[in-house]
């Protein structure tokens, strides 16, 4: 089946004009209050590229995704689809006409509804019967590589799944130009490749990508051109194959290197901490040990995190020498085991909330000396968590809605070393759709709390982020779980043995 993903009025004219941009923004100026997001930006994609647009988080990249959808209408500047200049309204229906698409960072879909009727939205008013709308369904998934049954709910599905049938949504209508932020964070690696696969066939059809991601490796192989925002103001913009990874790298987080961040432990006799049995699998993990437990998005190493929180089927387990079973969360919370979800924003955060309340959310009943804990202790303990964590974009009651992404993700996992400290920390692709900044500020954290004697357990289906974090790895793969010690050539041999 062939989708119709090709306005045929922009096809027509981009064949005659194949210099013409598809989409051009210039001069765009976006401040919210007193911070500038966008600073006299411009930006452009021609027929066939695939833009990799990166930089910090905050740098103004999703501020710019926002003004190209029609999501955000900026305070001045302009817009030019096919060289027509177009009224900047702030209606994402405007945009949606021309063809250009966004595929958001956290999927938007409902999840009371199945995913063909998610992928399908509208159509049935439209006179589409259910049979057809389940074909289409069927086809979009299919460009991913995923046979996911279009009857299942979307609620029952894991993050890394929402994200394919956000993007399966996105490819069952027309596309002029696509935007994608951070597409793959949750993607495994061969729902990745079907993507890439995807994505150059779209350019050589002269559909226009820009592609927003943390990803230097993703962004390497697919992208044919780099900008790269900082403080709201394009700073690089050049040919990929001008860039090397190291100088990638160098350019968004200067003096960072990846080697420096690998915890390295004295070798010597271990302590015992946890003892475990779930599904046929028996795993030890050593106190003090940043553990990296990694398989395919969607994989069994998120549901044992679920189930040593007391989310799913139960384990048996010794903690310390003593019977481990939580039932609830509350079980869990209580014996000190901490757990952060792959998806924060459903999960984990209150958008209504400010910053320092999110931060200590588990923790505001909390009794000190016989009191509650005051508002000036909580100010004080953001302001550490902060300074340790390299917190920006709002202060201590700031919304946690106006933070961006990485620095969201840094106050969820903030709340769980801030409060009370853990003794065993559950993480579910804690650098998700954060900078290599954040990373490292992550790295960072994790590192000085193993070494405070804290064992932490990373659930990914990325071998990057399993390289950047963990000192040892055990690869999940159906009933093969297999360990995997680090050597110089880890990343590779974490793949190698997931797909063998």
């Amino acid at each position: 089946m062939k989708l119709d993903i090709d306005p045929p009025r922009l096809r027509s004219r981009e064949a005659q004009h194949a210099d013409i941009p598809l989409l051009s923004l210039e001069e765009i100026h976006v401040s919210f209050g007193g911070t500038a997001a966008l600073v006299n930006t411009n930006f452009s994609i021609l027929p066939g590229e695939i833009v990799g647009l990166l930089g910090h988080n905050g740098a103004g990249k999703s501020t710019l995704v926002n003004v190209a959808t029609g999501a955000l209408r900026p305070q001045r500047g302009k817009m030019f689809v096919q060289g027509d200049q177009v009224m900047l309204r702030g209606d994402p229906r405007d945009m949606d006409r021309f063809g250009i698409k966004v595929i958001h960072q956290v999927p938007a879909l409902a999840d009371n509804l199945s995913i063909y009727d998610n992928i399908t939205l509208g159509k049935s008013e439209e006179g589409w019967s259910r049979d057809r709308r389940r074909e289409v369904s069927r086809a979009a998934l299919a460009l991913l590589g995923s046979s996911l049954s279009v009857d299942r709910l979307v609620g029952s599905l894991q993050f890394g799944e929402k994200q394919i049938v956000d993007l399966a949504r996105a490819l069952s209508t027309k596309v002029n130009v696509l935007l994608l932020d951070e597409p793959t964070g949750a993607l495994g690696q061969r729902e990745t490749d079907n993507l890439h696969s995807l994505l150059r066939r779209l350019a050589l059809e002269k559909h226009g990508i820009v592609y927003v991601s943390h990803r230097l490796r993703d962004i390497l192989a697919i992208c044919t051109r780099i900008v790269v925002l900082s403080a709201g103001q394009v700073v690089l913009d050049r040919p990929t194959q001008a860039f090397s990874l190291a100088e990638l790298s160098d350019a968004l987080a200067p003096g960072v290197s990846a080697r420096q961040l690998v915890r390295q432990r004295e070798v010597g006799p271990t302590e015992e901490f946890l003892k475990t049995t779930w599904r046929g699998q028996s795993l030890d993990f050593s106190r003090g040990e940043i553990v990296g437990l990694f398989g395919m998005a969607a994989g069994p190493q998120f549901y044992f995190l679920e189930a040593l929180f007391g989310l799913g089927d139960e384990t048996d387990s010794k903690l310390e020498g003593r019977l481990y079973r939580a039932r609830n969360p509350r079980d869990a919370i209580r014996l000190g085991v901490y757990y952060v979800s792959a998806d924060r924003e459903r999960d984990g955060l209150i958008l209504e909330m400010s910053a320092v309340d999110n931060l200590l959310l588990p923790w505001l009943d909390t009794y000190t000396n016989g009191t509650v804990l005051t508002r000036k202790e909580m100010a004080r303990t953001f302001r550490d968590a902060a300074k340790a964590l390299n917190i920006r974009g709002g202060a201590v009651d700031t919304p946690i809605g106006a933070f961006s992404g990485g620095n969201r993700q840094k106050i969820v996992i903030g709340r769980w070393i801030f409060g009370l400290q853990p003794r065993l920390l559950l993480l579910s692709q804690p650098t998700q759709g954060v900078d290599i900044g954040a990373r490292t500020d992550i790295a960072r954290a994790l590192r000085k709390l193993a070494d405070q004697g804290v064992t932490i357990l990373v659930a990914s289906s990325e071998a990057d982020e399993i390289a950047l974090l963990c000192e040892r790895a055990v690869i999940c793969e159906g009933e093969r779980w297999q360990e995997c010690p680090r050597t110089e050539l880890w990343e590779e041999q974490l793949l190698e043995g997931l797909l063998c």
